[in-house]
């Protein structure tokens, strides 16, 4: 949610300094919470402004930027390795969340290969019957 324009604020702060009325009357007649006009009141108190206190960016990503190097590194050599064990193999205490997300950022796939061709054994699609019969006839 952005923060509340300057001008409004100024406003809301100066109904209050003329007597307009109570906290939460000049909350009522500006259309914001009473919480609000007690936090612009505090902000002015603090800071002797009303300029909007700097957004503080979110939670830090798990694996800092120092350490994508390795992780290219890491998957040009190796690069069947799981999320699991590119995460043990880095030494890292993220999630296997945080390691898929370090690698989207950095425009890495994890598709894995088969390592050998596909066996010619294998279950094919349409085979069986709906009735999970062999599909041979007698």
């Amino acid at each position: 949610m952005n923060a509340y324009p300057v001008e409004l604020r100024s406003r809301i702060l100066d109904a209050l300094d003329r007597g307009v009325g109570s906290v939460p009357q000049v909350a009522r007649l500006f259309r914001v919470a009473a919480n609000s006009v007690y936090n612009l009141l505090r902000l002015r108190q603090q800071t002797g402004s009303l300029q909007p206190r700097p957004n503080p960016g979110g939670r830090s990503p798990a694996i800092p930027e120092q350490r994508y190097d390795d992780v290219r590194r890491l998957l040009a050599d190796k690069p069947d390795l799981t999320l699991a064990q590119i995460r043990d193999q880095l030494g890292l205490t993220c999630s296997e969340a945080a390691v898929c997300r370090t690698l989207k950022k950095l425009g890495l796939s994890r598709k894995k290969k088969r390592s050998m061709p596909p066996s010619s054994n294998g279950p094919m699609s349409g085979q069986l019957g709906r009735s999970g019969s062999s599909g041979r006839r007698a």
